[in-house]
């Protein structure tokens, strides 16, 4: 069975451009913000992961099965980038397909063209770059490092926010006899609460 990892190798072998980039510079600018966004998503999506697997799962925090994690999310990220570039392509192929047949050299066409050649460039070379963060140990501990953080600072808020509600109740006629639901409620509910309802990230898609 191929690996991801083949896969996408595969995968940006089968999408080598045979246009040059239309603009370097902004392709360039493209890669950097589209990094940031598939940072930004891949440290939730690590943070959910230590969340779940502290909680819910009932494990001690390993930073070695995080950064597998994390690295596991990147061929994912790129993967994604993959697709869209080959999607660009198809539709590269479409219009070009439709300007030759009409025997046209509309400069409407030309524009449309040279951006989805762009866009092309720019959801490959990101592509690349996620699949090169993969190997930079010092991006993914960085990822991990601020996810664990980012997880621990949810639980410690769920945490204080169920006893701020629970302290503020003390002066109810019927504290005593509430109180052995409420300490339930503390021990078993909103933390594996918090495990269940983490949320997924959400694919980063340049325009």
């Amino acid at each position: 069975m191929v690996s991801r990892r083949a896969r996408l190798g595969l995968l940006l072998r089968r999408n080598r451009l045979d246009l040059m980039p239309i603009d370097a510079a902004l392709v360039a600018r493209a890669v950097d913000e589209g990094v940031l966004i598939s940072k930004l998503a891949l440290t939730m999506a690590t943070k959910n992961f230590v969340i779940v697997e502290a909680l819910r799962e009932d494990r001690r925090f390993d930073s070695e099965s995080a950064r597998v994690f994390v690295r596991s999310e990147l061929i994912d990220l790129a993967l994604e980038q993959v697709s869209y570039a080959r999607r660009m392509r198809t539709q590269s192929a479409t219009l070009a397909a439709k300007k030759r047949k009409s025997g046209q050299q509309a400069e409407e066409a030309s524009e449309e063209l040279k951006l989805l050649t762009q866009r092309r460039v720019t959801y490959s070379a990101l592509a690349s770059e996620l699949t090169r963060l993969r190997g930079v140990p010092a991006f993914v501990d960085e990822v991990v490092e601020t996810a664990r953080d980012s997880a621990w600072q949810e639980v410690r808020g769920n945490v204080e926010e169920r006893l701020d509600r629970v302290a503020g109740s003390a002066t109810e006629p019927d504290y005593a006899q509430k109180r052995a639901g409420r300490m339930m409620a503390l021990r078993h509910i909103d933390l594996q609460a918090l495990g269940r309802n983490t949320k997924g990230r959400a694919a980063p898609k340049l325009r």
